[in-house]
């Protein structure tokens, strides 16, 4: 048996493919063929079969080989180089990838430092990684490694562009905004801000998937609506429009909700929805901030 074919049994036998049964003969010719595109594609990179192997093992999702067949070979065999420091890997990612990093963190950051030292992230997170190791090692070859760098790419830009001091200053506008004596007074006390909270993110469940996406691209990644628009495939005025209305559709659920909880007469509902108004962004934000 080969080192290539024992260390994916191994490997298998661990992994979330445990209880598959591959036949043997059958295994051993996709690995070899696999192994082989692999060295084909990168002559220079020499990746151990063994390791090779296990990489192919995490790769591996159902019995059927033909699965394994139509892995990327040539990104998977990459990503296991990459994945185990082979010498000059991480210089052939960079001339094959470093266009897709550039592209997709563009995408979401406008200011050129930004961009830069959000591709320095992207090329650390997936080369070097922390106690975890390098992520490249988590690609499984189901689609091509750019498709999937683009990805990560593109959610390590939208991290960067969150900003606190852009959520100090909506919480500095929302206090300058708030109007009327008597609601300032039951958030001071805790009384709005208890039912407030609860509210929002009540109504941001019952918000659409994609408003709420533009909301956090918005508010809590600090991205422009013409950066949003170039990220969602959508033009600006749609983008204004759909945050907009989520706004609306959200204070009105909200005031359904805050009004019945605290009892709030009607004569005073629109002082307390007044406030809640100049609240709503801070609130969406802290909702929706990872935690």
């Amino acid at each position: 048996m080969s080192a290539l074919l024992r260390a994916f049994h191994q490997a298998a036998a661990t992994g979330a493919a445990g209880g598959t049964t591959y036949d043997t003969a059958d295994l051993a010719g996709s690995l070899e063929a696999l192994y082989a595109r692999g060295r084909r594609a990168h002559p220079r990179l020499p990746v151990k079969e063994a390791a090779f192997g296990r990489f192919l093992a995490r790769c591996a999702n159902d019995t059927a080989v033909r699965s394994l067949d139509a892995l990327a070979a040539e990104d998977v065999y990459l990503a296991c180089a990459c994945a185990e420091g082979v010498r000059g890997a991480a210089a052939v990612f960079e001339a094959e990838q470093a266009k897709v990093v550039r592209k997709a963190v563009s995408r979401v950051l406008e200011v050129r430092n930004d961009r830069e030292d959000a591709e320095q992230r992207v090329r650390q997170h997936l080369l070097v990684g922390a106690e975890a190791g390098p992520a490249i090692a988590k690609y499984v070859g189901h689609v091509p490694l750019a498709k999937w760098v683009s990805v990560v790419a593109i959610r390590i830009a939208i991290s960067l562009n969150r900003s606190e001091s852009a959520e100090r200053r909506l919480r500095e506008k929302a206090g300058a905004e708030a109007i009327g004596v008597s609601p300032e007074d039951l958030y001071i006390k805790a009384e709005l801000r208890q039912a407030l909270e609860p509210a929002v993110a009540e109504a941001l469940g019952r918000l659409g998937e994609r408003d709420r996406l533009i909301l956090r691209l918005y508010l809590v990644g600090g991205m422009t609506l013409h950066a949003i628009a170039r990220t969602l495939g959508l033009s600006q005025p749609a983008v204004s429009k759909r945050l907009a209305k989520a706004r609306d559709v959200l204070l009105e659920d909200i005031r359904d909700t805050v009004a019945t909880r605290l009892k709030v007469p009607k004569d005073e509902l629109s002082s307390v929805m007044r406030f809640i108004a100049s609240q709503l962004d801070v609130n969406i934000s802290r909702v929706l901030r990872p935690r």
